[in-house]
């Protein structure tokens, strides 16, 4: 496209899908700095505790083995909270958001769903630049993308 051809002014649906991309990015960097950082600092906060699990890795052992060593969860069975070994889950933050690796796990999430965040606010901006097939459309996204994450799709 050359100097002539591009737009004077930038569709404000591109500029709202832009800005929420880069400060969700941003603030899911920063989340993801912080929640090592708590992770180290109290090392028995955590679903698995640091030291072990860089020892793991370095000795080469699968992710399996690892988390079956290493990852100790509690689990409410039969209205018993109990202490589990393995792995807790994909989305196991939920239940561990205070400790420093359920909190590193939400920024990565945070930072993996920008899309779906910002494809819906776009989409709305779409509908008010009276462009329904785009509105239509970056809805239709950002479900498939959620189904994706969830582990629908």
């Amino acid at each position: 496209m050359s100097v002539e051809e591009r737009p004077v002014v930038m569709p404000r649906s591109q500029l709202v899908y832009g800005e929420i991309v880069y400060w969700v990015t941003i603030l899911a960097a920063i989340v993801c700095m912080i929640g090592p950082v708590i992770s180290v600092k109290n090392v028995e906060n955590n679903v698995m505790n640091p030291h072990y699990l860089f020892a793991g890795i370095f000795e080469g052992k699968n992710a399996e083995t690892i988390w079956q060593e290493v990852g100790h969860y509690k689990k409410v069975v039969d209205g018993v909270e109990t202490e589990v070994a393995g792995f807790p889950g994909g989305h196991f933050y939920f239940d561990n958001f205070s400790k420093g690796d359920g909190f590193t796990q939400f920024g990565l999430a945070l930072g993996c769903s920008v899309a779906v965040w910002a494809l819906i606010i776009t989409s709305f901006c779409f509908l008010k630049e009276k462009n329904p097939l785009f509105f239509v459309l970056a809805l239709w996204v950002a479900v498939l993308v959620t189904f994706s994450m969830i582990g629908v799709v």
